[in-house]
């Protein structure tokens, strides 16, 4: 029988096996967490709630109760590499409670996992729809007045003692201000050396008083076109940690929208007013 021939040479080696490396006898494995989870999805602020985690490879396991701001604690809750334990939401939380679980073994190999129950808001918005899926303040009825300027608005709060200043031209990085209201009542009124243009108008008391305290203010605004006119209004903010929005019930029906860190502002259309103002 004849023989097969042997391949001829060439100046390319043939390919070698590839291999798979594997881990020494001696290499423990990274502990790993199989689960971490709540018994409810949702809850009220105040309730409690029953954490259940199981783990595989850790000798060792730490629960974190996330703070606000979304940083973890200076100290944790030590725990057991598996198990369960009850958790009382605290009553001043918002919008989530949320948990990180640490876990680490002798070599000090670690992981981890997060878990996290959202909260029923403990006040609704004073309009529908709401524009944000995040827990208000408290509705804030109040005494208010509004006044339009050339470039903007102006919106007195009498239980906030401030006012809003809105800018509508966009050019203006900070589009909309609150400031204090410190007119009282013996101040003057307005400022008779400014005599405005025909057909607009000085603001009086405490627009005045800001209008004439702040430059910048009076150089965005210009002057008003209408006299200040009082009505009822409704002010609520967001919950988060910072970067809040506000709304704020305006004079024609609608809402004002206010961006977080005054950087926008808009006029929205509430379907209804779930919240009646004084």
């Amino acid at each position: 029988m004849d023989a097969t021939p042997a391949p001829e040479a060439s100046g390319t080696s043939p390919p070698k096996p590839t291999t798979t490396p594997t881990a020494s006898a001696t290499e423990k494995p990274q502990p790993i967490i199989l689960t971490f989870q709540a018994d409810t999805e949702w809850a009220n602020p105040g309730d409690t709630v029953v954490l259940t985690w199981q783990t595989v490879g850790a000798g060792s396991a730490m629960l974190y109760k996330m703070m606000p701001s979304g940083q973890l604690p200076a100290d944790g809750i030590p725990l057991p590499p598996s198990g369960s334990r009850a958790y009382r939401i605290p009553e001043s939380d918002q919008n989530w409670a949320s948990f990180l679980l640490y876990v680490w073994d002798d070599a000090d190999n670690h992981t981890m996992a997060t878990a996290e129950v959202r909260l029923h808001c403990s006040h609704a918005w004073f309009f529908d729809p709401p524009e944000e899926d995040i827990c208000p303040t408290e509705p804030l009825p109040s005494k208010a007045a509004e006044q339009r300027f050339e470039h903007g608005t102006m919106v007195w709060v009498e239980r906030e003692d401030a006012i809003y200043v809105l800018y509508s031209d966009p050019v203006y990085t900070t589009r909309w201000a609150r400031v204090e209201d410190r007119w009282e009542e013996g101040m003057p009124v307005q400022d008779p050396e400014l005599q405005p243009p025909e057909g607009l108008q000085q603001p009086r008391r405490g627009f005045g008083l800001v209008w004439r305290a702040h430059p910048q203010v009076r150089e965005q605004l210009g002057w008003a076109v209408d006299s200040e006119t009082g009505y009822a209004t409704v002010i609520q903010r967001t919950t988060r940690y910072k970067y809040n929005a506000w709304y704020l019930l305006a004079l024609d029906g609608t809402v004002w929208h206010l961006g977080p860190e005054g950087g926008s502002w808009s006029a929205i259309t509430p379907d209804a007013i779930s919240v009646s103002p004084p």
